[in-house]
């Protein structure tokens, strides 16, 4: 829970206060390679901090998979939509390897910020950076070519590489693997 508390604090410090109660909220759930941690359609009401493993973000559309993004060791994250609305989330969360994982609860998460304010701090810097994050891969959908995108890619996953199958980087750009070969032979 150590490295779970660091993170947390990276983002926006917390009294003891606050830690000494949120790690009595969180629980740790494991999930093997190609497990659903959540699932389109239904609801998620969850923040997910990767302790070890990997993680995508991903739904399909016209028979094609989309990745949205990728969540590594030491990484929050949430079915954004589900989350905050209660709303049936619009993709899935599949473990890409044997993955452990740290669970809040949204009910903790609301009480621990009304409780809390450094965790009400954490949770505006959190939210901020999921936005930004947002914002961010749609640029580079909308402003740059494949080529530009695979790039963008290398510069923020390349330490992945070796962990991402080409079907799930094909994905991510919204290209074919044909078209990510080609690409990645003019490197």
């Amino acid at each position: 829970m150590r490295e779970y508390l660091k993170n947390v604090n990276q983002i926006s410090p917390l009294s003891e206060a606050a830690k000494e109660e949120l790690l009595q909220c969180v629980r740790t759930k494991t999930f093997e390679k190609g497990e659903l941690i959540h699932s389109i359609g239904k609801v998620s009401k969850s923040l997910y901090f990767i302790k070890s493993g990997l993680a995508k973000h991903f739904y399909y559309h016209d028979g094609n998979q989309y990745v949205l993004r990728f969540f590594e060791e030491n990484n929050f994250f949430i079915a954004t939509d589900s989350f905050f609305n209660n709303d049936p989330a619009e993709y899935s969360t599949l473990a890409l390897e044997d993955s452990t994982i740290i669970i809040l609860e949204y009910d903790d998460f609301e009480r621990l910020c009304k409780k809390h304010h450094s965790f009400e701090s954490f949770a505006r810097r959190f939210v901020s950076h999921v936005a930004y994050t947002a914002i961010s891969n749609l640029k580079g959908l909308l402003y740059l070519d494949a080529t530009e995108r695979y790039n963008k890619f290398l510069k923020e996953y390349g330490h992945l590489q070796q962990r991402i199958s080409l079907g799930d980087t094909a994905g991510f750009l919204g290209i074919s693997q044909v078209s990510l070969s080609r690409i990645r032979s003019k490197k």
